[in-house]
């Protein structure tokens, strides 16, 4: 199996991982770490939460340092059409959903906490967002922190490098994308 550091977080990772999205069989979760994958990667919102659900249930199997586990949050108040979050948006809110997720994945932490859907850079410098994500791994809940976006990632890098709380990013590279 080949391996490779994610970046700076010190995390060795065979290079392929499973998105478990759209996976509801904890068999298939069971296989894929039989083959010897060991990353898995849900979110919050996934199943309206029956994603996570599932994954905890397959992952209290295996010993908690055997696997890494990504999960991605929305905060509240989300304009899908702007990428902005409104005046309702606050910190216990975020770190309460994000406790939600830990719930549901019967852990105490998680490997990866990405900002689930990042298209403004806007959302990547939200104060409210990074002291929320800040405070959860100062506590030890997330190892390292993220954003995923399928958006003009170029503006999306350089706002994670200016907000500098961040360390990993979760896109897909399609090669009908402009910017590419």
């Amino acid at each position: 199996i080949i391996v490779r550091k994610l970046g700076n977080t010190g995390i060795e990772l065979p290079i392929v991982s499973m998105g478990v999205m759209r996976a509801d069989n904890p068999n298939l979760v069971r296989a894929a770490i039989k083959a010897g994958i060991k990353h898995f990667d849900t979110a919050h919102g996934y199943g309206r939460g029956n994603n996570e659900l599932m994954l905890g249930e397959v992952l209290k199997e295996y010993p908690r340092d055997s696997v890494i586990i990504g999960t991605k949050i929305k905060p509240d108040h989300y304009d899908r059409t702007t990428g902005t979050y409104g005046p309702g948006l606050t910190k216990e809110s975020i770190i309460k959903k994000f406790e939600t997720s830990l719930e549901r994945l019967q852990t105490d932490y998680v490997d990866i906490l990405y900002l689930h859907s990042v298209k403004t850079k806007e959302a990547i410098l939200n104060e409210t967002i990074s002291n929320a994500f800040s405070e959860i791994k100062k506590q030890g809940k997330a190892r390292h922190l993220g954003i995923s976006t399928h958006t003009d990632e170029p503006d999306m890098i350089q706002a994670i490098i200016d907000g500098s709380i961040y360390e990993i990013v979760l896109t897909a590279i399609n090669f009908k994308q402009d910017h590419i």
